[in-house]
């Protein structure tokens, strides 16, 4: 009766024996299809993208839109691009604007120094970087055009190369006549419409609503959210030469790409 026992006992174990076996080796194939077919045992938990992944991409309008093939000063550079690396050069000036500060704004020679400027100031000298003397330059469109430039507003009656080419409302003036014209308004939802707003580009603004132009800068290659680009210019806020986003802060009412062939 006793080796009846054991011997069922025996063959118990043998069977839980087996089916541990079958089961090792069931759980084993298992595994080894799992890891060939890549299949994760658990579902892993979706990590948020970082918060740069999220944010609408921001391309920068590439200088080469604007086709321009003249180079003034035979540097190997065009215009455009020399007149934007010239305005990014008055960006680390930081020059500080002659009419916060007080200052007389009448300079023999036209240019005050390097350390104080007003809005046309900063063309000027981002021209002169692409070899372009707009003193010289105003002031000839001036003494073969007179009656095209708005003398009324200052009640003279003679040309001065001085201070000329250093009024927004002749300036506007010279750039109407003399640089390609471009649109004025802008259309963040359109991407031709932004392709047409390229660094280098000279921008003038009526601030006041009241048809005067008193406020001009340069765009820079910096966009904002929507992709309209920032501007590069010299105004009584804050005090100084700055990129801002500010191209539709107020009207504009020139958009010029010079010399515009």
């Amino acid at each position: 009766m006793e080796s009846y026992y054991k011997y069922r006992r025996k063959k118990k174990i043998r069977k839980r024996t087996f089916f541990t076996i079958v089961i090792l080796i069931l759980v084993l194939i298992l595994l080894i299809i799992l890891r060939q077919s890549q299949i994760r045992l658990f579902r892993e938990e979706k990590l948020p993208q970082a918060l740069i992944h999220q944010l609408p991409k921001i391309k920068k309008v590439e200088i080469s839109h604007a086709n321009v093939t003249t180079d003034e000063d035979g540097d190997g550079i065009n215009d455009q691009e020399d007149i934007f690396e010239g305005v990014k050069l008055e960006l680390e000036k930081k020059a500080g604007n002659i009419i916060t500060e007080g200052s007389l704004n009448y300079f023999e020679g036209g240019d005050p120094p390097p350390d104080k400027a007003i809005c046309t100031d900063i063309i000027a000298r981002a021209l002169a970087n692409a070899g372009y003397d707009l003193r010289m330059l105003v002031d000839r469109d001036i003494r073969e055009n007179f009656e095209e430039y708005p003398w009324e507003l200052w009640e003279v009656k003679i040309p001065d190369p001085n201070i000329d080419y250093r009024r927004p409302e002749n300036l506007i003036t010279f750039f109407k006549r003399n640089a390609k014209s471009l649109v004025l308004e802008i259309e963040p939802k359109n991407s031709q419409n932004l392709l047409q707003w390229i660094p280098g580009d000279i921008i003038f603004w009526d601030i006041n609503r009241n048809g005067i132009v008193d406020h001009c800068g340069i765009l820079s290659d910096r966009p904002n959210k929507e992709n309209i680009p920032y501007v590069i210019h010299n105004y009584i806020e804050p005090g100084y030469t700055v990129e801002e986003d500010v191209l539709q802060k107020w009207l504009i009412v020139g958009h010029f790409r010079f010399p515009g062939k």
